[in-house]
């Protein structure tokens, strides 16, 4: 009997009236809908996302405990409770300061329409750009060379081909309704909630970005350009810890890319890629700079088996948008993270090397972030992520 009371009394609390803060804090910066307490809690802390078209680890997320929610809804401190465990970083307050930007210039915001009124559009462009990039120029038609400078810029901060042309990409991004880019500011408030909280030392690989950063003592010392997967063969989302170093690896070629690409070659044909059948009928491709996975690869086991390696395929880190791979991270720059982390390259026989101290790896999706300059950076939702990933 006490404990039927206790469930009755539990859904009543759950039932009441939410709190005024938290519903405003919901409708202000997330794509919640909770109708109590509870269902607004469990949104805002950890997110409401639709795992089964993700690619990755679902606790590379923090999670609170239900029963916690539970808790601070019975004893009253349910507001509290929420704002203590929303993350206070630097990336997270600086998103929610730029919805809050969005959202007083709301009424403003008229993007172009590209529907053959050059000389609006022209207006227009230049109140978009006046509204997010600050940039002081007078709303005429004019292509003035203060213009095409901000125009450089705002390519640059949305991950486009920086050309000064107004092509059907970049027409894309300025034809954004106000409405759809806090939608999608606020999506990726969400994933800055629910990521991992860093520590002092660590490596951060974006995957939207195309790029990784390392970061000592809290400050970024290094960043660099990299290639992810191809969309059908995603990179996953995840963390963990950089264990060992690998000097001129060789690399087994894994049963699904063998399948795919190599098996209907004949011997001569893979002698030519370099790649040679083990005595146990493995493929593989020995060591050196014809090497698939370059002079180095970190390693961070998981289930995934995705790792950070060099390649000798350099050209491709030209490109804007860079997913190329089967699902490791390819690096611009190997060596200077090797160097960064105190190590010196030798040439020769493979090597292992196991790190003196592990390094945690944060592989994440963020397609919206304020840098360290302070700039909001956005990126196109390579995956499909933003779509597919929020209920």
């Amino acid at each position: 009997m006490k404990k039927i009371l206790l469930i009755v009394i539990q859904t009543l609390l759950f039932a009441a009236v939410p709190d005024p803060r938290l519903q405003s804090y919901q409708e202000r910066y997330s794509l919640c809908h909770g109708k109590n307490n509870y269902q607004i809690v469990q949104c805002l802390l950890n997110g409401n996302l639709n795992y089964s078209r993700f690619r990755g680890d679902r606790n590379a997320y923090r999670k609170v405990s239900r029963s916690k929610i539970q808790e601070a809804v019975r004893t009253g401190h349910i507001y509290d409770f929420t704002m203590d465990h929303l993350p206070g970083t630097r990336r997270y307050t600086a998103l929610k300061a730029y919805i809050d930007y969005l959202y007083t210039i709301r009424r403003m915001y008229t993007p172009p329409k590209f529907k053959g009124n050059v000389a609006d559009d022209i207006v227009k462009i230049k109140r978009v750009f006046n509204l997010l990039q600050f940039a002081g120029l007078e709303e005429n038609p004019e292509r003035s060379p203060e213009f095409e400078a901000v125009l450089l810029e705002y390519q640059r901060r949305h991950g486009l081909t920086v050309d000064g042309k107004i092509g059907p990409h970049t027409k894309r991004i300025l034809k954004q309704s106000i409405h759809s880019i806090i939608t999608k500011v606020k999506k990726n408030l969400v994933l800055e909630s629910i990521s991992r909280a860093k520590g002092s030392n660590y490596v951060l690989v974006n995957i939207p970005e195309f790029k990784m950063h390392y970061y000592e003592n809290g400050e970024p010392v290094l960043n660099m350009k990299i290639i992810v997967g191809k969309s059908k063969m995603r990179t996953p989302v995840f963390n963990r810890n950089m264990k060992y170093i690998v000097l001129n690896p060789t690399w087994i070629v894994p049963p699904s890319i063998y399948k795919k690409e190599y098996a209907h070659k004949s011997e001569s044909q893979l002698r030519r890629l370099d790649l040679r059948y083990s005595s146990d009928g493995k493929l593989y491709q020995p060591s050196g700079s014809r090497n698939s996975l370059g002079l180095v690869k970190f390693l961070f086991p998981n289930r995934f088996n995705v790792y950070m390696h060099d390649t000798p395929a350099k050209s491709l880190f030209k490109r804007t948008v860079r997913a190329y791979s089967h699902g490791c991270i390819r690096l611009e720059k190997p060596f200077a993270l090797l160097y960064e982390l105190g190590y010196t390259y030798h040439s020769g026989k493979t090597q292992w090397i196991t790190l003196k101290k592990q390094i945690p790896v944060y592989v994440e999706y963020h397609t919206v972030w304020v840098d360290e300059e302070g700039i909001v950076q956005f990126r196109k939702d390579i995956y499909g992520y933003e779509k597919n990933l929020f209920r």
